[in-house]
């Protein structure tokens, strides 16, 4: 049987790793340690969770789920892309606020991006896959597969997981030394 959400429930775990770790350095890390690292989280969230997940999230299953008779009950891909959406305008806001040296911008975005992104992925993990799951047949979810793939040999995804796995590991030895 073939799945279209397991490869993206992984790389939400990795997302969520880097979400909990950001927290960490909004609460414990001095201001010049957050200021330093914040451009380092803001890389992960642009390169691989806006632009290698949500290239085959909103690029590939949410245009899968989308075509006609696919989602016959309930459609909340509009409200899934409404909150990527909030999500890249707070990345916006961490940008601002590094910038500028504005501490308080800068946890006020990592905040409110950590506390949506938790809810989000909960909402995808929990409802959205379970429904793609069920309503896509077996071609149309074999098509998804390799439209993933093709996305991953593009963007590098194998080497991409890799350079943001050390990162999380470098960071975290960063945070662990301000301790």
């Amino acid at each position: 049987m073939i799945e279209v959400s397991a490869k993206l429930m992984e790389e939400h775990q990795l997302i969520l790793k880097f979400i909990g770790l950001s927290m960490s350095y909004v609460d414990n890390a001095n201001d010049a340690l957050l200021l330093e690292k914040a451009p380092l989280f803001v890389n992960f969230i642009k390169e691989y969770a806006d632009g290698y997940h949500h290239a085959k999230e909103e690029d590939i299953l949410f245009t899968s789920l989308g075509e006609p008779g696919v989602l016959t009950h309930c459609n909340p891909i509009g409200q899934m892309l409404h909150e990527h959406d909030m999500g890249r305008e707070l990345v916006a806001k961490m940008v601002k606020g590094y910038e500028a040296s504005d501490v308080a911008i800068l946890k006020e975005g990592l905040q409110s991006y950590g506390l949506l992104l938790r809810d989000h992925i909960f909402k995808e993990d929990n409802i959205l896959y379970p429904m793609a799951e069920n309503s896509l047949d077996q071609d149309s979810k074999q098509k998804v597969n390799d439209q993933y793939q093709k996305v991953e040999t593009d963007m590098g995804g194998l080497e991409l997981t890799k350079k943001y796995q050390d990162l999380y590991t470098e960071l975290e030895q960063a945070m662990a030394q301000e301790a």
